[in-house]
């Protein structure tokens, strides 16, 4: 029955009716039209892959979505410079985030299989409680310098927040590499380090921005320049290493007691 109405098809409509009906685009009429605008899809479809802001988001998914380590670096005109060294062992982030402002104030925070730990100099303790109206003299006795083992309870919410790379791709689409900012882009072929890279530069949002984006092997982020604002660097991919536990340390519930001691 299903032979016979082909055979009635064909002799209404002719070969090519069927030869649709059939979904056979490559065999018999039509079939150079066919592949003509299949080439001119692909083409389209091409152009549409390497669009710059394409080319940002295909980045962001190889620098954050799969790999197992990586060392980013921000440096902000007037906040100093944050440097974060994240990997995962056996399925769980760890981190080490060290942040920076002139000689004498930094922060680190340390997360890894055996606890959550933070250091701070005494200039930044300073510059801490400033901000909150005082400074204890007991305070900077108590943890200038020394490491400073938090509790259970902060551990999933630093690691969450400070060592998950996909923490890091989202303050980065949230803060910087937003829609208003990608608009307006071009490409050219650069290098860095001695790196070939494919450099994408916007100029549609309120500042200029430029990426640049590995152009042999996966399409790594490598460099963001957010001109008179922020640069962010990028390496380290897939490089193993763990964070080391630090050989001295104070439970924060005795630096409280410390404190608490010498008022």
């Amino acid at each position: 029955m299903f032979a016979d109405h082909l055979r009635r098809s064909g002799r209404r409509t002719g070969g090519c009716v069927v030869a649709v009906a059939l979904s056979i685009a490559m065999a018999g009429c039509g079939s150079r039209d066919t592949a003509e605008r299949a080439e001119e899809d692909a083409k389209k479809n091409e152009a549409q892959d390497t669009r710059p802001v394409v080319l940002v988001n295909q980045a962001l998914a190889a620098t954050f979505d799969t790999t197992t380590s990586l060392t980013s670096t921000k440096d902000a005109l007037t906040k100093g410079t944050v440097v974060v060294r994240s990997t995962v062992v056996d399925g769980t982030p760890e981190c080490h985030m060290h942040i920076s402002k002139g000689d004498d104030s930094s922060i680190d925070f340390l997360v890894n299989d055996s606890g959550v730990y933070t250091r701070i100099t005494e200039e930044a303790i300073r510059e801490t409680a400033l901000r909150q109206g005082q400074v204890l003299p007991e305070q900077i006795t108590a943890m200038a310098g020394r490491w400073v083992k938090r509790g259970a309870d902060k551990a999933e919410i630093m690691r969450e927040e400070l060592c998950r790379p996909e923490a890091q791709r989202a303050q980065l689409e949230e803060q910087l590499l937003t829609p208003k900012n990608l608009r307006h882009g071009k490409k050219e072929a650069a290098s860095l380090n001695g790196r070939p890279t494919t450099k994408l530069t916007f100029t549609g949002g309120p500042s200029r921005l430029e990426v640049q984006v590995a152009a042999e092997g996966r399409p790594y982020l490598l460099k963001i320049v957010e001109y008179g604002g922020v640069l962010w660097e990028f390496g380290g991919f897939d490089k193993p290493y763990r964070v080391s536990t630090p050989e001295t340390s104070i439970d924060e519930t005795d630096v409280a007691a410390e404190i608490l001691d010498a008022v």
